[in-house]
């Protein structure tokens, strides 16, 4: 039966100038942060995350996707104006944007950009308030068996995704066994090494700052863009009135906005997927689609607005899977996985349940950041080559400490930097040999949920057996699930193993 006081109370939380200002004021630094080449969204959020400690739940959560908002539309300003992505997901939208640059219509891409980032996000959000309490409904429906299998088909998703699926599963096993570091609900103690930080786990939140955010600043030191912004200029007729007429033109292509939006929204919800899958395969669909294919690459309209609809979009579909089944879509969620661990909240279906008004206020300040996307988003284009000349040399070491003292201030205990360290040195590793981190990451997190809904299903059944799992009709789709994944992989094995056996005959 429809519920209507939740959504009030939701809408209640909103009605705050604190929590206003505070979704501006995240936009607004996701955009400039994103602009700037290097400084990818998952940094962004993760260096802002130990702020977020002493704030309401809504208060942090809303403040964090809305630098996810913001980051998402930044990144294409130095992809348009210099062809540097600010992060990957920004690649595709490059391919138009920074021709119609070298036209001189730099400020027609940057307002196409904002117009499109703005509706993708907006439709995106209009998804997550829509399709969330179904998703929830049918999540209560799991019993230990059934979560325990949505666990192993978010890693088996990342695995099947990247390109190689042996790192992707030594990655992801890495995660889990970190995971299950600490004290179980037997009162077993396993991997503390006599640490007793170690007790209650990895910590989350140092593990994920040194994961992500700390590497990466190692990451942006062997970039070309290091020394400080381009001297390229792409400053041809920045003034409101392209920025205007560059919004303008996105609605005359309604369909391809809706479209790619739509693509970005199921992409996303995809674990590890992320926005830029989201945008890709939304700019082969349009320029599969068009009518004049051979434009795309050349300054079409429609290949911009298709990589910048889908890839804001995707937020939508990821914070879906992420709020109600707990499992990150992408790097960005992840962290946001710990914002909520920070708060004393667990993302999936109970937190739907017990936290409904504070569920639907997150969900509805998605809709408030797109209309605040829109207008930081055209005063942000109007200063646009400002913004992205800031030199990375000077904000690495400001980047460094703020991670070091956001850590620290956590729990007040050098350990937390330590570990933050030691993970920072991990990613840098793992980022050298292309291992995925969002594996990892999503292995620590999931990590002790697969050991207690394991321990759980085999302790409801009394026995050790694989039939726990084909008897149960949801868990036997699960299955079914996992393995449509894993096919593509076992035929790419038999095809690359036929052909090997071809070779050796034939020589």
């Amino acid at each position: 039966m429809f519920d209507a006081a939740p959504i009030l109370e939701g809408l209640g939380l909103l009605a705050d100038w604190k929590v206003m200002s505070i979704i501006l004021l995240g936009v607004f630094f996701g955009i400039i942060t994103g602009a700037i080449p290097g400084f990818s969204t998952p940094l962004a959020i993760s260096i802002m995350l130990p702020l977020t400690y002493p704030m309401s739940p809504v208060l942090g959560i809303a403040f964090l996707t809305a630098i996810y908002a913001g980051g998402n539309f930044g990144s294409s300003i130095s992809s348009i104006l210099l062809n540097i992505p600010g992060s990957p997901q920004a690649i595709v939208t490059g391919f138009d944007g920074n021709p119609m640059t070298k036209q001189g219509r730099a400020s027609e891409a940057l307002g196409m950009a904002v117009a499109s980032s703005a509706m993708g996000n907006l439709l995106g959000a209009f998804f997550l308030i829509l399709v969330m309490p179904l998703i929830v409904t049918v999540a209560l429906m799991f019993g230990p068996p059934e979560l325990f299998l949505v666990g192993v088909l978010g890693l088996t998703v990342i695995a099947a995704l990247h390109n190689s699926f042996l790192k992707a599963i030594i990655a992801g096993g890495f995660g889990v066994l970190l995971g299950t570091v600490g004290m179980t609900s037997t009162g077993a103690i396993r991997g503390t090494h006599g640490y007793f930080e170690l007790m209650d786990g990895i910590p989350v939140i140092p593990a994920l700052i040194g994961l992500i955010g700390f590497s990466e600043l190692f990451y942006m030191l062997q970039q070309r863009y290091v020394t400080g912004g381009s001297k390229r200029k792409g400053e041809s007729e920045k003034n409101l009135h392209s920025l205007l007429y560059g919004f303008g033109r996105v609605l005359k292509h309604p369909l391809t906005v809706l479209k790619s939006s739509t693509i970005g929204v199921i992409i996303g919800a995809l674990p590890g997927a992320g926005a830029t899958v989201a945008s890709v395969v939304s700019y082969n669909e349009a320029k599969r689609s068009s009518k004049k294919p051979e434009g795309f690459g050349k300054g079409a309209e429609e290949g911009l607005i298709s990589a910048e609809s889908a890839n804001n979009a995707s937020e939508g579909g990821a914070l879906a899977t992420m709020l109600s089944l707990g499992i990150p879509g992408g790097l960005a969620t992840a962290v946001m996985v710990g914002a909520f661990m920070l708060q004393g909240l667990i993302p999936g279906p109970r937190l739907f349940i017990d936290h409904q008004g504070l569920v639907y206020g997150i969900m509805f300040a998605q809709v408030v950041a797109s209309f605040f996307l829109l207008m930081a988003g055209l005063l942000v284009s109007l200063y646009a080559a400002k913004v992205i000349n800031i030199p990375t040399i000077v904000l690495i070491p400001l980047i460094a400490v703020f991670s070091v003292a956001g850590t620290y201030a956590i729990s007040l205990q050098m350990f937390d930097v330590k570990i933050m360290l030691v993970f920072a040195a991990l990613g840098i590793l793992m980022r050298k040999y292309d291992y995925p981190l969002i594996a990892v990451i999503l292995g620590i997190i999931l990590g002790p949920i697969l050991d207690r809904q394991l321990m759980r299903t085999f302790q409801g059944a009394g026995e050790l057996s694989i039939g726990i799992f084909l008897n149960r009709p949801v868990s036997l789709i699960l299955l079914c699930m996992i393995l449509f994944c894993l096919a593509p992989i076992a035929f790419k094995i038999y095809r690359n193993a036929k052909e090997s056996l071809g070779y050796a005959r034939r020589t």
